[in-house]
């Protein structure tokens, strides 16, 4: 029996959105530059907030929160592990790929993450899906 292919089973260089891979290309060089040698969940916030726009930050602006100011707050959480998690996230909506909006909820996993940020994981998820709909902004 065939079977579609989801974002679970395709490599994740051809599933980021440009803002995606922007976002993580941004942390990369904010590791560097802080002369880390491996890339966190502080990082990509700062990635992400460098991008500086997208679903991630529509999200947390029409939640009333500011990337910039939460990003230096980010925790040490390894990268494959968000992206990991921001891959499932994308699966779980029915997303065929990773976006802004997928890292963003790959990141509030982390409870550290999402009390920096101050929102939590369901409430993102909802509101991502309000984004996208076109229901909030």
């Amino acid at each position: 029996m065939w079977r579609r292919r989801t974002v679970l089973d395709r490599p994740l260089a051809g599933l980021l959105t440009a803002r995606a891979q922007r976002a993580l290309d941004l942390a990369g060089q904010e590791a560097g530059v802080l002369g880390h040698d491996r890339v966190t969940a502080g990082h990509l916030l700062l990635g992400l907030a460098g991008v500086g726009e997208g679903v991630a930050v529509m999200t947390l602006r029409s939640l009333g929160r500011d990337l910039t100011a939460s990003a230096a707050r980010g925790t040490d959480v390894g990268l494959d592990q968000v992206l990991e998690r921001a891959r499932r996230e994308a699966a779980g909506l029915g997303h065929r790929y990773v976006g802004t909006e997928h890292l963003l909820l790959g990141l509030l996993h982390d409870e550290t993450t999402a009390a920096a940020l101050g929102v939590g994981l369901r409430q993102a998820r909802a509101q991502v899906v309000k984004v996208l709909h076109g229901e909030d902004h």
